[in-house]
C-alpha cells in the first residue's frame, strides 16, 4: 500500500510539474505579448518644415551683416526639427543644405514644384515654412505669421496669439494678427499649413537677435509649442 501511494504521487508530481513547465512559458509569452502591445508606440506625426529660398535665391539680406534669408532659414529649421523630433513628431524638410531643391541652373517654378512634391509625399499633419521678412520701414519689427485656406485659419491664429504673447508683445509691446493671402507654399495639402516670417532683416534689432544662435533656439521652442498644442487639442476636438 505505502508503495503504491508512493508510486501515485510520484506520477502525480510529475504530471504537475510537466503542465507547471507548460504553462510557465505560455504565461510568459503572453506577457510579454502585452507588454509589447503596451509599449508599442503609436505612428509618428510627420510635420514638414519648408527652408524658404536656398542655392542662388537667397531670399531677403540682413541691413548690417548682409545676412542671407536663405542660411536663416535653414538654421532656423535645423533647430525647429530638433525639438520636434526630440518630442516625438516625424520631421521632414523641403531642403536639408545651402543648395536649392533642384539640380541645375535655378529655377524658381521648379523649385516650388519640388518643395510641394516633398510636402505631398510626407502626408503631414502641419507644414511650417520658415521665412525672414523686410519692410521699407526699418522701424517694423517681429514675428509674423501668414496663412492661405480656411483649414488653415485656426493655426495661423493659435501661432500668432503664442508667438505675440511670448515674442512680440515682451519686446515691441505689440502683436500682429495673422495675414491671409495667395501663398503657394501655404496651399500645397490640405493640412494646416503656415508661414512664419521670424523676423525683420530691414530691422538692425531683429537682424541682430536672429543671427544670435540663442535666440533662435528660445523662437524655435516658442513655434514648437504653440504647434504641440494646437495639434493636440485637434486632436482632441
Amino acid at each position: 500500500m505505502f508503495k503504491v501511494i508512493k508510486l501515485n504521487t510520484v506520477v502525480y508530481a510529475l504530471c504537475a510539474a510537466v503542465l507547471v513547465g507548460a504553462l510557465v512559458p505560455a504565461f510568459l509569452m503572453a506577457g510579454k505579448k502585452s507588454d509589447a502591445q503596451a509599449f508599442m508606440q503609436a505612428p509618428k506625426k510627420v510635420i514638414v518644415l519648408d527652408s524658404g529660398h536656398g542655392g542662388a535665391d537667397p531670399g531677403v539680406t540682413g541691413v548690417k551683416t548682409g545676412v542671407k534669408e536663405s542660411e536663416l532659414n535653414l538654421k532656423m529649421a535645423l533647430v525647429l526639427a530638433d525639438i520636434l523630433s526630440s518630442d516625438g513628431y516625424k520631421v521632414v524638410q523641403t531642403r536639408y543644405g545651402e543648395g536649392s531643391t533642384v539640380d541645375g541652373a535655378f529655377d524658381k517654378s521648379a523649385d516650388m514644384q519640388a518643395r510641394k512634391e516633398t510636402i505631398l509625399r510626407a502626408d503631414p499633419v502641419a507644414v511650417v515654412s520658415l521665412h525672414m521678412n523686410r519692410y521699407e520701414d526699418a522701424s517694423r519689427r517681429g514675428v509674423q505669421v501668414f496663412y492661405s485656406t480656411d483649414g488653415s485659419e485656426a493655426l495661423a491664429e493659435a501661432m500668432q496669439a503664442h508667438l505675440n504673447a511670448t515674442m512680440n508683445v515682451p519686446t515691441l509691446n505689440r502683436g500682429f494678427d495673422p495675414i491671409r493671402g495667395d501663398y503657394f507654399i501655404a496651399q500645397c495639402v490640405g493640412a494646416p499649413s503656415v508661414i512664419i516670417e521670424c523676423a525683420f532683416l530691414s530691422n538692425p534689432i531683429d537682424e541682430a537677435l536672429i543671427t544670435d544662435p540663442t535666440y533662435r533656439l528660445r523662437l524655435a521652442g516658442e513655434i514648437e509649442r504653440a504647434l504641440k498644442s494646437y495639434l493636440n487639442q485637434s486632436e482632441n476636438n
